[in-house]
């Protein structure tokens, strides 16, 4: 790998450090910073919402770009560890040349020793037969001469010699055989001689070959070393990649589990948003103003004679009144029920509910999407006929709730209670 490719990955795991330091920022900017289900018009709640669905699609585009960037980090995280045992694999294949290599390099320098060895053998056998040679050669030489000093057998010799004839004649051949073992002898130690020197000549040939063998494999283990230096770099480099890479799949994974985090939490105010009706309990307008003139559960007898306890209350609103949606939603039933008149009920969402009858005139439709404090319908003395005052409940699901509960008062004539009625009984 060249140091250009390792530095243009280091320039990538910057890159991508920085995206994820942009998440992080991303995720401080888009959290929450209050409640979206507090009181508010119904615009105010709707821009709230969009900001939410805008947050939440947001977080969820930087979420899969980080999920993406975590799947390319993991993937190089992966090729690293490929590399890392490529290249475990080759250094211990480097390792494996190199050890025999060494005991190659080591054979040929014993091979070497011993032909050191030879060679002085054999250059100490060649002087130690010069040497041989010299002294049979002077030995010769003063043979030879004193041979030719006595000369041939003639009559002053036999004529002056003490010794007989024969014995002179085997004197003379005594000596000539003394010659030619010398120079047979000499020939032998000319023989020795050249072949020493042949096998001198041949040695320092094989020692020249050894010593260029050793040469080679001393520069073979060099390459090698060289080889696995350079191996062991790459290696470490690999590994520090490796750290890179991991340690951006840790800070992405965080990024991405806060990003998560933050997301959840949009969710959930979102979640509360929708759940806004809820979330703004005791703080809704009532539908009409007026006198309350029954409770919630309270027993009473109406214009029919008929007595039960309602699951509403009565707001008392004679004429001609405005009657507007407690709270934003979509109009679930518009038209007349049977032992209630007009009526209107409102889904609110989550399950809630709000009814108001005893209408004079309905001004929306099934259907129609509504906000708060929006005209629905008209109250009239038409309408209160049956019995008295606009009728309004609150329901989750199909149990009613007390709806002053849920209302702001403001507006609204309460009842004395009964302690009060007594009280201002015994004042008069």
């Amino acid at each position: 790998m060249t140091s250009h490719s390792l530095h243009a990955r280091i320039h990538t795991h910057k890159r991508l450090f920085q995206m994820a330091c942009i998440f992080f920022v991303l995720s401080a900017l888009l959290l929450p910073t209050g409640s979206f289900a507090e009181s508010g018009t119904s615009t105010d709640r709707k821009e709230k919402k969009q900001r939410i669905e805008k947050g939440i699609e947001g977080y969820r585009i930087n979420i899969r770009k980080l999920q993406e960037g975590i799947k390319q980090q993991q993937d190089q995280v992966y090729f690293s560890e490929q590399e890392e045992r490529n290249l475990l694999r080759e250094l211990e294949q480097i390792d494996t040349g190199l050890l025999e290599q060494l005991a190659k390099l080591q054979d040929l320098e014993k091979q070497m020793e011993a032909q050191q060895d030879l060679t002085a053998i054999k250059e100490s056998e060649l002087h130690q037969a010069l040497a041989e040679k010299q002294i049979v050669q002077n030995h010769l030489q003063k043979r030879i001469k004193a041979y030719y000093k006595m000369g041939k057998i003639g009559f002053a010799n036999v004529a002056f010699s003490t010794d007989s004839l024969p014995r002179l004649l085997s004197f003379r051949d005594s000596f000539t055989n003394l010659i030619d073992y010398d120079k047979k002898l000499i020939d032998v130690f000319r023989n020795s001689i050249d072949e020493l020197q042949k096998s001198r000549a041949m040695l320092n040939r094989e020692q020249t070959v050894l010593d260029d063998f050793i040469t080679m494999a001393k520069v073979k283990q060099e390459d090698i070393n060289e080889s696995k230096k350079e191996k062991e770099a790459l290696l470490s480099q690999i590994k520090t990649q490796k750290l890179l890479h991991e340690q951006a799949v840790r800070e992405m994974e965080k990024a991405a589990d806060e990003l998560s985090e933050s997301l959840e939490a949009l969710k959930k105010e979102d979640t509360l948003l929708d759940q806004g009706f809820l979330a703004n309990k005791g703080k809704h307008p009532a539908p009409v103003q007026g006198e309350i003139t029954a409770l919630f559960g309270q027993k009473r007898e109406n214009r029919l004679g008929i007595t039960g306890k309602p699951t509403g209350i009565t707001i008392s609103a004679p004429g001609i009144n405005k009657v507007q949606a407690i709270y934003e939603g979509t109009i679930a039933y518009a038209s007349y029920l049977r032992g209630y008149g007009n009526t209107i009920i409102i889904d609110h969402g989550h399950n809630y509910f709000s009814i108001i009858s005893r209408l004079e005139k309905l001004l929306k439709q099934k259907g129609e999407k509504v906000d708060q404090g929006e005209l629905i319908a008209l109250t009239g003395d038409t309408a209160t006929l049956m019995d008295e005052g606009v009728y309004f409940e609150i329901r989750h699901g199909s149990t009613p709730e007390d709806p002053l509960l849920w209302l702001d008062t403001v507006g609204l004539t309460l009842p004395m209670t009964d302690s009060e009625v007594r009280k201002g009984e015994s004042s008069h």
